[in-house]
């Protein structure tokens, strides 16, 4: 009997205990901080980092293997638009020059000579032409002989001959004129090669060879920039493809300058995506640059990609998600309760809230440590 008592009221601790340990862990009430949520402007902004880089960037290399002569442009050095920046050796394409133009002055002076030669050509074909015909009227009429006739309608034929002789040899001439003309031209051409001449105003940015460096074709002498178009290019998450767009306002960091923001615009999207890091690339145009920078220099921007004004927001962190659906812990009737949300902007520490709460809701802080409290009192 004794041992029963004892058995049922161990029992009953036991049962107590669990009723207290149940209660203090699903019904009892939970210490709590909560706050009111209020209106307020909010701009989306898309993070990037990347460089400062050049829209053009060209290298000045020759177009024939030869010796660097002289260089008129170092890094550093600001150009104008067909600068000399420097010249390759030229001997060997001059001294060709030279020899194509004197054989062209020889060709020339050929054609003189075969137009005056043509001139006295024609002059005894006119006359031996009159003298054939004369004889012809004469031998009709019986007062030339036939021998006559046969001589002067010979030297009509030479001269005719000789004629045509002449004007070929002058159409020779003028083919081999154009030819040296063709030549010159090339030679030409090769010696302008020899010069190399800023494509753009711009700014050298390396110089790769010195003077005095045997230099081949596609080969730097030094890169230059067109300063034009200096942009950030940046690297953005490949999720904000469908919010970014050029004329999109942007905010530069430089990391030289961490305390200062330059303000340009979006030129231009890329059209592929890095397929190891699943970003893609984005050009953002300056309104202005530092007053000392380089190319490469590493920066960050931040991209507005979106704003609404006076809208209902709440700190991002209290936000939860449930199956793929936004929820968030407020106060009702006192207790702990929680609601599934329409969201919409969301910046980097706020989100817009289109439903699901009210202005003079209360949400619950600290969510983390409410996941489970749904329905338990708040303790005051």
């Amino acid at each position: 009997m004794k041992r029963s008592v004892k058995t049922l009221v161990g029992l009953a601790v036991v049962i107590s205990i669990a009723a207290a340990g149940l209660y203090r862990f699903r019904f009892a009430p939970v210490s709590a901080k909560t706050r009111t949520v209020g209106r307020e402007d909010l701009v989306k902004t898309v993070f990037g980092t990347g460089t400062l880089e050049p829209k053009t960037r060209v290298a000045i290399s020759p177009q024939n293997t030869g010796l660097l002569v002289k260089l008129y442009a170092d890094q550093g050095d600001t150009v104008k638009a067909g600068q000399l920046l420097a010249v390759m050796s030229s001997e060997d394409i001059t001294q060709q020059l030279k020899v194509a133009e004197a054989e062209m002055a020889v060709t020339r002076a050929g054609l003189d000579r075969i137009d005056s030669e043509i001139a006295s050509v024609k002059a005894s074909l006119e006359y031996a032409r009159a003298a054939f015909h004369r004889s012809e009227r004469l031998l009709k009429n019986h007062a030339d002989s036939q021998s006559n006739f046969d001589k002067n309608r010979e030297a009509f034929l030479v001269a005719a001959a000789a004629l045509e002789q002449a004007n070929k040899k002058k159409a020779e001439m003028q083919v081999s004129l154009t030819r040296h003309r063709a030549q010159i031209d090339y030679y030409r051409s090769k010696l302008a090669e020899t010069r190399l001449h800023a494509p753009f105003a711009g700014l050298v940015v390396r110089r790769n060879r010195e003077q005095g460096s045997i230099v081949n074709p596609g080969v730097s002498i030094m890169d230059m920039i067109d300063t034009s178009e200096i942009w950030a290019s940046v690297w953005v998450d490949e999720a904000a493809i469908s919010i970014l767009n050029p004329g999109q306002n942007a905010q530069v960091i430089f990391r030289a300058l961490p305390d200062r923001r330059f303000p340009g615009k979006i030129r231009r999207t890329s059209r592929e995506t890095d397929r190891e890091t699943r970003e893609y690339r984005v050009d953002i145009a300056l309104d202005r640059l530092p007053e000392n920078w380089a190319v490469g220099q590493r920066l960050e921007v931040y991209i507005e990609a979106g704003r609404k004004k006076n809208c209902l927001a709440v700190p991002t962190p209290l936000i939860r998600w449930r199956e793929n659906t936004p929820v968030i812990f407020v106060e009702e009737n006192g207790k702990i309760a929680e609601r599934e949300l329409k969201i919409g902007i969301q910046t980097k520490d706020k989100t817009e809230v289109i439903s699901g709460l009210a202005e003079t809701d209360r949400v619950v802080l600290e969510p983390q440590k409410h996941l489970s409290h749904a329905g338990r009192r708040i303790e005051r």
